[in-house]
Order: C-alpha cells, then structure tokens, then sequence
C-alpha cells in the first residue's frame, strides 16, 4: 500500500518529490564573512536559519559586530526587548561609531517605555551622523511631542512643542516618511495654522494616495478654513475608498446638514450609528438635525443631545446646544443649569454668558441677567482682538439694555454692533431688530457716537433714565406701537423706560420663533468644524465633526 507522498504507476511505486526544496545551510570555512547570509535570511523573515548560522558562527568571526546587531533585532521582533537591548548594546562596544546601532538602540528603548533614555540615544546619534538622518529627526521630534504631552509645566511644555516642530520639518526635508508628515500636520493644526497644515497633509499623500486617515484629515482641515467644496470633496474620496469610515460619515455628514439637506445627513448619521453608535459627536449632530427640520422635534432633538452628554459629560458643544434648545422648548431653568455646566468647561465664551442672560431676563431675574450680559460683552471684546467676533452678543445687550432704561448703554452697545458687523452680511433678522432699536434710539445714521449718561460713566448707566426731551438725543415717550413692536433676537418683548404698562401676549409664538433662530447664531463660533462663510452668519445651528 503507498503512502500519501508515493503513488503507484506501472506496478512501480514513485515517491512525489516536495514543492518546496529545503537546502541545508552552508558550511563556510573559519573566518568568511558571511554577513550577507544573515542580512538575506533576515529580510526574508526566516528567522529559525538566521538564526542557527549566528550562533554558530558567533565565536568563529572576526567581527562579530553584524551578527549581535541582527540578532538584537531578532530579538526584538519576538518580543523580547531585553535581549534586544543586551545584543545591540555588544555590537555598539564593538563599533562605538555605528549610527544604525544608535537608531535601533533608541528604538527600542522606544518601544519599551523608556522615553528620556531613548531621546538621550538620538541625541548622540544626531551628534554622530555626519548629514541629517530623516529616522533621527522623526523620533527626537515623536518623544519632543510626547514630552510637552505629559509636561505640568506650560512654558516648558511650549518649548518642547516647539522643538519637536523643528525635528518634525527636518525630518519632511531629509526623507519620506508618513508619519513625520502627519506628525507636523497635528502641530500646525494645534497651532490653528491650517493652510499650512493642509499643504503638509497634501504632499503626505504624494507617498500615499489612497491613505483614509490623511485624506479625512485634509476634508476636515478645509472645514475649518471654511473651504467646504474642497471639504465635500475630499470626504468624497474617502467615502468612496471605505464606506464605514465613521469620521469621514461623520464630517460628510456635518456638510450635508451646514447645506440644509438634513435628511441625506441623518442617512450618513445613521450608517455611522450601526456600527459605532457610542460617538458623541455622532448624537449630537443627530440632535441638531432633528432641531432644523421644519417640523422641530424637540423631544427626539433633547433626547439626542442628552445621550451626546452621557457619553461624555464634558462634552461642551453638546452642553451648549442643548441650552440652546431649552430656550427654544421654554424651559428656562433646565436652560439655566445646563449653561452653568457649560460656563464651568468654557469661561470665555462669550454666547454663552449671552444665552445666560436670556434665561436669567426670561427667569425674571434682571440685576444678574445684567450682569451675565456685562460678562459676554467684556469677553467678546477680549476676543475682537484676538479671534472672532459675533455682533449678535451687542445686539443682545443693546435690547436688554433699552428694555430694563439702562438707555445710554443701549446706544454704546448698539454703535458696537454696527462697528463689529460693517464687512458681514447680516441675516435679515439681524437687520429687523437693529433697525427698529435704532429709530426708538433716536440714532442718526451719520453720526455713530458712542451715547454716555450725563455723569459721562456708560458703564455705570444702570438707574439713569432719560427724560422727555432730554440729553443725548433719547426720548422715554415712545407710542405705544412702537413699543409693542420691539421683539429681541432672543425673544424678549421691549418696554420702554418708565412705562410700566403691562403688553398684550398676543405675539408670544413670534417672539419663541425669534427665540430660536437667533440664539441658534450664536453657536456659529463654537462649533469645532462645519463653520460658515466668512461674508454670511446665518441663524442655523452647525453640526460638529469629531476631530
């Protein structure tokens, strides 16, 4: 009977010779270098051969350098990083000049744990080399970054920051590695350098065309620079390329709802939620979506954002726009406690002191929703200076203030809001209610002035009240339909000064509506991507991308 490697033909058995011919290991005389065996077991992986001819001709060569250099890295690959070290350390004794034993040395020491050690290795190595290596540069500049990460010390942690971008750049302009490309790309994005990061992200993908990860980055990146059709298109590639790609769904989808096309955004929302459902970015973009339809559910639009904030509590976007719904839904207290937690994450945000001010004026709370106003105004100051700026919080204020007298004030808040929106182009709601707070101001359309109470103290307006006919150009006698007609961006009735007469509700759903579109504004300069054109600000909320 033949086995299963013999077969039977013409009543002779014949073995099957094997597929795969295994020739044993040369035998080499005393002293042949045979470093270039080693090196071809080793790059073909064959690590049992490699192996074998090192430990029998460890002691029989010359030089032995090679052999503890390629058994270190054996080492390593099998997961043992001591004997890693203890090999590669032998083979730098032997030749103390050696920049490849420093690299792998530094690698090693890299991978187990050991930053400080390792950057102290490459740091030798970079004196050593005689050009600039791109492998030394990447990894002083990857423990730089790691460093200023876990660094408690600000101006120390900058420092490295700034280091490592150096590192970062050498290593781009001496070699082609992927990861030194994404590397500076995260730094110039921390550092808001977006354009910059953008062009560094699109030579990475010369290296790698069809990289998922640089190619979301990039859509993202345009996002933010307000570069939403190159955004869209990026994103589209990504799409195409990978189907379950969440952080790509999820930017494509925050372009799709800045587009108003709330359904196709849900549609991409909802292939995320079946495979990742724990995104917060991902329920709150689903609750802002449920928030703009035309038929608001603010129920399922609650119960969304409620979920983004369970998942993570600090979650602030998430916080704010659900304040921002409470607002909406009349509920002012829940409003209230939300922007509280909101406050607490951000302390220099400007809409949210402004929408503190609007719950607190709705909770009949008047001296300290004065006081939140006063906060988002010294904010939104602060930041005209340096970032952005949104005209809606001094339009906010100059309502309030013409509500509760404080009529001077009212003036120098609204001539800010006309100097701080001149290049915009404003939503028509904007214009509707500056335009009818100017004619009850009495402000001349030439002469912008900053309007203060007669002891010359704007700020101090709080008990001053013009009188008929009086100072400044503003007048407490207003008719009746006129004041009846004032409504807030945020939905607050005005009254003038000193007229104690209560108004009729009848125009209560318009004031709710105005309530809503227009707080809805203020999250234009919170949301972490998917922002607007720089020439428009429009009343819709944004969709958030997890970036």
């Amino acid at each position: 009977m033949a086995s299963a490697d013999e077969i039977i033909v013409n009543g002779q058995v014949i073995t099957l010779p094997t597929l795969e011919v295994v020739k044993a290991v040369p035998i080499m005389a005393a002293g042949t270098n045979i470093d270039w065996l080693v090196h071809l077991y080793y790059a073909r992986r064959d690590f049992i051969r490699c192996r074998f001819i090192i430990d029998r001709e460890l002691y029989r060569s010359l030089n032995p350098e090679y052999l503890y250099y390629v058994k270190g890295l054996i080492d390593r690959e099998e997961g043992n990083s001591i004997e890693a070290l203890r090999n590669l350390q032998k083979a730098l004794d032997l030749n103390s000049k050696n920049i490849e034993t420093y690299k792998e040395i530094g690698k090693t020491l890299f991978i187990m744990g050991r930053f400080n050690q390792a950057l102290s290795i490459f740091r030798e190595a970079e004196e050593l080399s005689p050009r600039q290596d791109h492998e030394i540069c990447h990894f002083i500049g990857e423990l730089l970054h790691r460093s200023a990460a876990a660094c408690n010390q600000f101006a120390l942690a900058r420092q490295e920051e700034a280091e490592a971008k150096v590192y970062f750049e050498r290593a781009v302009q001496s070699g082609k590695k992927l990861e030194s490309f994404q590397r500076l790309g995260e730094i110039l994005r921390k550092e808001k350098d977006y354009s910059k990061a953008i062009e560094v992200l699109e030579n990475c993908l010369l290296l790698s065309p069809e990289n998922i990860e640089v190619l979301t980055e990039i859509g993202v990146l345009y996002l933010k620079i307000n570069e939403t059709q190159k955004a869209f298109d990026r994103l589209s590639e990504v799409i195409n390329l990978d189907r379950k790609c969440s952080k790509g769904l999820l930017a494509y989808g925050a372009i799709l709802q800045s587009r108003n096309d709330i359904d196709g955004a849900l549609g991409k929302y909802q292939e995320i939620a079946a495979t990742e459902p724990d995104i917060p970015e991902l329920w709150n973009n689903i609750g802002l979506c449920f928030f703009k339809k035309k038929q608001q559910k603010i129920i399922a639009a609650i119960s969304s954002l409620r979920k983004s904030i369970w998942l993570s509590p600090l979650n602030y976007n998430a916080l704010y726009n659900l304040s921002l719904i409470y607002i909406t839904a009349q509920q002012y207290a829940s409003a209230f406690h939300t922007l509280a937690a909101a406050i607490n994450l951000r302390k220099d945000s400007a809409e949210c002191y402004m929408l503190l001010g609007i719950c607190l004026r709705k909770l009949e709370d008047g001296d300290n929703a004065f006081k939140a106003f006063q906060r988002s105004n010294e904010i939104q100051l602060q930041q005209q200076k340096n970032a952005g700026r949104n005209p809606l919080v001094h339009l906010n204020y100059a309502l309030f203030c013409y509500e509760s007298g404080r009529i001077a004030l009212a003036t120098e808040q609204f001539t800010r809001f006309v100097s701080s929106s001149k290049d915009l182009l404003l939503p028509t709601e904007y214009k509707f209610q500056a335009t009818k707070l100017k004619s009850l101001l009495k402000i001349s359309t030439s002469n912008m002035v900053t309007s203060t109470p007669p002891n010359g103290d704007a700020a101090s307006d709080v008990n001053w009240q013009p009188t008929e006919g009086g100072n400044n150009g503003h007048s407490n006698v207003q008719s009746e339909s006129s004041i009846d007609d004032i409504y807030g961006i945020y939905g607050v009735k005005r009254q003038a000064a000193g007229d104690r007469k209560v108004l009729s509700d009848t125009k209560e759903k318009a004031l709710v509506t105005a309530a809503a579109a227009a707080a809805a504004a203020a999250l234009t300069n919170n949301a972490s991507t998917a922002a607007t054109i720089p020439t428009e600000m429009p009343l819709e909320v944004n969709a958030v991308v997890n970036a």
